[in-house]
């Protein structure tokens, strides 16, 4: 009897110390699955944070920083104030080696903070824990920027983003491509070739992967951003207009004994001054050279029962340059934007080069600026090669490039939206040696 009972007691306690192996065994298992879930999501928080970070550094503007830097969290799955998300932003950071200073201010600081769930270890009584993520980032005023193509303008039905049609071809082979909106690839034989592309958008057509689209930084071409990317902010949103200078000294007449449309004789030469046009004609065979300054286009105005003509226009055959050092800025506004329609007998039509810092530190390196609000379509076009040769600004309108010809921007080029027609090369870059950055022109850094 005593023997068996000995056994009994032994098979029970044999039963509770499986059971309690198993307990902890079972502890042990949903410790790591839940460390695993945190680990996962503490990356994607700092994901967010870090984009959140670079967004807001990238936009400085009282208040824009926040914005920005909330929307960038958004885009990647973090939104505040839901799901028990928390985006702060902070400029300058609450804390760090960059939270005080004679430049704090230029720093961003983004906490993402979420409560993320457990699925095991709550059976121990552990709650579900708040996890947060930490990114600070500036921007450097004046470095190269990782893109020379920005388009602006948010993804709608119209045309917004880069519309490639025909058998155009966008190439960018040193530097990005960062597309708001969509990346329209309807088209007969199209290429679009970069660094990099981003698309906040979506990809519209049947050709959006390699070859047709590639991205030249990664070794199989694919570009991996191409619909969702964060949307970038507009590098030159601080941009301050110039003011209207004087009316040109070369202007056939001025107000109020008439409008300021200056048109260049057929088959001549003539060197223009800086100052205020309502409009400028390249003539028909004529080579106009821009001495160096601002170039105010003031758009149409009514004087004596006349209207004025508007923005800069070409006739067949008309060339443009400048004396090149420092170089100019052309200032559109008020309706006026470029129209190059047309090609000419000279190679090459355009050949411009921005002012240097030592000419007008504001704008240096500023080769065209369009009024934000004026949103006229500039064309840059024709069947002969242009060079520009500094920063192209024009935020709010759709830059149109047609034509046979080959059309070089060696700068950043900043607009709504972008749309080729016909079959154009159009090639951008970075600005050439010589060429000044303009200072506001910025590269958000990760700094923390």
């Amino acid at each position: 009897m005593e023997v068996t009972m000995t056994r009994k007691n032994e098979a029970g306690q044999t039963l509770i110390s499986t059971a309690i192996m198993l307990t902890v065994l079972l502890g042990f298992a949903g410790l790591a699955i839940d460390l695993g879930v945190l680990r996962y999501e503490r990356r994607l928080q700092q994901t967010a944070a870090d984009a959140a970070a670079v967004a807001g550094a990238a936009d400085l503007t009282p208040g824009g920083w926040t914005t920005a830097g909330q929307n960038a969290s958004a885009a990647n799955g973090f939104t505040n104030g839901v799901n028990n998300v928390t985006v702060t932003m902070n400029n300058p950071p609450t804390s760090g080696p960059h939270a005080t200073g004679p430049n704090s201010t230029k720093y961003v600081e983004t906490i993402v903070s979420a409560v993320q769930p457990l699925y095991f270890m709550k059976i121990f009584g552990i709650s579900n824990p708040t996890i947060s993520a930490r990114a600070v980032a500036t921007n450097v005023s004046g470095g190269v920027n990782s893109s020379c193509l920005y388009t602006l303008g948010a993804p709608t039905s119209a045309i917004v983003g880069i519309d490639a049609t025909g058998n155009a071809k966008i190439i960018a082979p040193n530097c990005g491509i960062s597309d708001n909106g969509n990346l329209d690839t309807t088209g007969n034989s199209y290429t679009v070739e970069a660094s990099t592309v981003s698309v906040s958008g979506q990809c519209l057509g049947s050709h959006c992967g390699s070859p047709d689209v590639k991205c030249t930084a990664y070794p199989d071409g694919t570009c991996p951003q191409i619909g969702g990317a964060p949307a970038s902010q507009d590098p030159l949103k601080g941009l301050v207009p110039p003011s209207q200078p004087a009316y040109s000294t070369s202007c056939p007449k001025v107000p109020p004994a008439g409008t300021c449309d200056f048109v260049s004789a057929v088959s001549s030469s003539f060197t223009l001054q800086p100052g205020t046009y309502n409009s400028i004609t390249i003539g028909k065979n004529s080579t106009v050279t821009m001495a160096p300054g601002i170039y105010y286009i003031n758009g149409p105005i009514t004087v004596g029962g006349k209207t004025s003509s508007a923005g800069m226009n070409f006739n067949g055959g008309g060339t443009l340059t400048d004396l090149a050092n420092p170089g100019v800025m052309i200032y559109f506004t008020n309706g006026s934007s470029i129209n190059k329609a047309v090609g000419g007998g000279n190679n090459p039509d355009i050949e411009l080069d921005p002012m240097t810092t030592a000419e007008n530190a504001t704008y240096a390196g500023i080769l065209f600026f369009q009024d934000p609000a004026d949103t006229t379509t500039p064309y840059f076009g024709g069947d002969n090669n242009s060079t520009y040769n500094g920063t192209i600004y024009m935020p709010t309108a759709t830059i149109t490039v047609y034509g046979n010809g080959h059309e070089t921007f060696n700068g950043t080029v900043i607009g709504f939206s972008v749309a080729t027609v016909g079959n154009p090369t159009v090639t951008f870059g970075v600005s050439p040696s010589g060429v000044p950055i303009p200072a506001l022109l910025t590269q958000p850094i990760l700094v923390e």
